[in-house]
């Protein structure tokens, strides 16, 4: 039997254990505030990273980003020579030794547009979906035969190759079957490969301009004159030269050497 003593503990313990009369709402502006402060902040976030990206702007950028890509025309089992440089410097391009520059200068070739139409149209291609024309009217066409006897076949289709940076012969690439002027350069040191192969044909190696791209810039090849271009001398135009001096003339031109006198008084 409960004695008087502990009748009131218990009453006490029960009233303190009751913290709000009858109706009363529980309080709900502090974790309000919480869910208030976690949607502004994310809203913040995301504007800043949209004003990011709205500065730099799309990659690559005009007159900030150069980007090199390695990049190989593949017939049937092996890559052809590579594509010269062009005789006009353009945004994108063959630098001659196997290596594309990518190098927008103009809003036309960056971002979204940087696209191999433009590095097409530099190096003088005409490139559809099932054929590829070069500069100097070699062509690349669906249907052409590769392999020879009985491993022939003219189940052939042009397609491009493409592997991310850093890539391995053991590297999957990614196989685009059409719209190849379409194909954007998203990033530097990836690798690229247009080739006429067997329609099955799912992997190749890879070009072997990726050991280039370390130093993309060494032992560049000239770039060719413009077809035509020609350098004009006005007839009659002299030019004189010190003794001693190594002059290159082109033909057709007059050159004299002044032979150089000394005077002694005496």
């Amino acid at each position: 039997m409960a004695t008087p003593s502990s009748s009131k503990k218990i009453q006490r313990v029960q009233r303190a254990g009751v913290s709000r009369v009858a109706g009363q709402r529980r309080p709900v502006g502090f974790p309000a505030a919480v869910i208030g402060i976690i949607i502004v902040g994310s809203i913040l976030v995301w504007f800043a990273r949209d004003a990011r990206i709205n500065v730099d702007g799309d990659r690559p950028r005009v007159g900030i980003d150069t980007w090199y890509e390695a990049y190989g025309t593949y017939q049937c089992d092996e890559y052809l020579e590579n594509l010269s440089r062009p005789s006009k410097a353009a945004d994108i391009e063959s630098l001659g030794n196997g290596v594309i520059l990518v190098g927008p200068n103009s809003e036309e070739t960056s971002g979204a547009n940087a696209v191999f139409s433009h590095f097409f149209d530099a190096q003088g291609m005409k490139v559809t979906d099932d054929s590829v024309t070069f500069a100097d009217g070699t062509v690349l066409k669906a249907g052409d035969t590769c392999g020879e006897g009985e491993d022939a076949t003219d189940d052939t289709v042009i397609k491009m190759f493409l592997w991310p940076p850093q890539s391995s012969d053991k590297t999957e690439p990614k196989v685009i079957d059409s719209n190849f002027g379409d194909v954007r350069f998203e990033q530097s040191g990836a690798a690229f490969a247009l080739a006429l192969v067997p329609a099955d044909t799912d992997q190749i190696d890879l070009p072997g301009a990726v050991d280039r791209l370390s130093a993309p810039d060494q032992g560049l090849p000239p770039r060719p004159s413009a077809e035509g271009e020609t350098t004009t001398t006005v007839a009659g135009e002299v030019t004189t030269t010190v003794a001693g001096e190594t002059t290159t003339t082109v033909a057709g031109e007059t050159t004299t050497t002044a032979a150089v006198t000394t005077t002694t008084g005496g």
